[in-house]
C-alpha cells in the first residue's frame, strides 16, 4: 500500500522540513537584498570619492596629490566665466607646505619668471597634513583675475587685459597629474608645479622682438619649508635647479 503524503505518521517529519525550507528561502532573499544594498552603497561611496577627489596615500613619507573634479556649481555667482583646478594634497610630517605664485612672464620648465609674484610659508608640523587647493581664473567685469586658495590663505592677481583666456586651446596648461592618474606621489625634496599656464609663443618685447625663454602666463609651485632657500635660489635664477642649490 502506498503511503499518503498527509499520513499522520509522516506529518511530524514534514513540518520541520517545510519550516527549514521556508527559513532557507527567507535567508536567500535576505542575502540577495543585502548584496544589492551593499552594491549600491559601494557605488555611492565610489561616486562620492570621485566627486571629492580620492587621495590614495600609499607612502606616508611622500607628498601625494589627487585631482578634484569641478562643476559649474563651483563657479561663484556674478562671474562671467571661470577655469578651475582643484587638488587634494597630503604632506608628510615635518614638511611645511610652502607656495609661490608667479604671473606675468614665466619660463616653460622652471619657477623662474618676471613680473608679479607672491609666496606663503608654513612651519613644519609634527604630524602629517592634508589640504585642498583651488586655483582659478575668473572673469568679472571684463577682467581676468588669478586666484589661489589653500587652507586659510588666499591670494589674487590681475591678468593682462590684452590676454584672452576665454578658451585655453591657445595655451599650454601643465598640471601635476595626467587625466588617467588617480593619485600621484612626489619625493619631499621636489618642488611640485601645481599648474603652469602659458602662451604657446614667446612673449614680445616693446621692440617686438621675442623674450628669451619667457612666455606670458603664470605658475604655482609647492615645496617643503626646509628647501626654501634652495627654491628661492632656483626661482631667482641663481641656480639651474633646486637640487643644484641644495647644500
Amino acid at each position: 500500500m502506498e503511503c499518503d503524503l498527509f499520513d499522520t505518521e509522516s506529518r511530524p517529519l514534514r513540518i520541520p522540513r517545510i519550516i527549514l525550507i521556508l527559513l532557507s528561502l527567507i535567508g536567500i532573499g535576505f542575502s540577495i537584498r543585502c548584496n544589492l544594498e551593499l552594491s549600491q552603497l559601494r557605488q555611492t561611496h565610489a561616486d562620492l570619492r570621485e566627486q571629492v577627489g580620492f587621495l590614495d596615500v600609499a607612502d606616508p613619507s611622500q607628498v601625494a596629490i589627487s585631482h578634484v573634479p569641478t562643476s559649474d556649481d563651483a563657479v561663484p555667482p556674478g562671474v562671467d566665466q571661470a577655469h578651475l583646478w582643484r587638488y587634494r594634497m597630503y604632506f608628510p610630517a615635518n614638511y611645511g607646505a610652502s607656495y609661490r605664485m608667479q604671473h606675468g612672464l614665466v619660463k616653460a620648465v622652471s619657477p623662474q619668471g618676471r613680473g608679479g609674484s607672491n609666496s606663503t610659508w608654513s612651519s613644519p608640523k609634527a604630524k602629517s597634513e592634508e589640504a585642498l587647493m583651488t586655483i582659478a581664473l575668473i572673469k568679472s567685469d571684463g577682467k581676468w583675475i588669478l586666484c589661489r586658495s589653500v587652507g586659510g590663505s588666499s591670494s589674487t592677481s590681475s591678468m593682462p587685459r590684452d590676454i584672452d583666456l576665454g578658451s585655453l586651446d591657445e595655451f599650454v596648461v601643465e598640471t601635476p597629474l595626467s587625466p588617467s592618474d588617480k593619485t600621484r606621489t612626489y619625493a619631499t625634496d621636489n618642488a611640485i608645479c601645481l599648474i603652469r599656464l602659458r602662451e604657446k609663443q614667446l612673449a614680445k618685447k616693446r621692440n617686438n622682438k621675442p623674450e628669451k625663454d619667457l612666455y606670458r602666463g603664470f605658475n604655482v609651485y609647492v615645496y617643503g619649508a626646509q628647501h626654501k632657500d634652495a627654491f628661492n635660489a632656483w626661482s631667482q635664477g641663481e641656480a639651474t635647479s633646486m637640487k643644484e642649490a641644495t647644500p
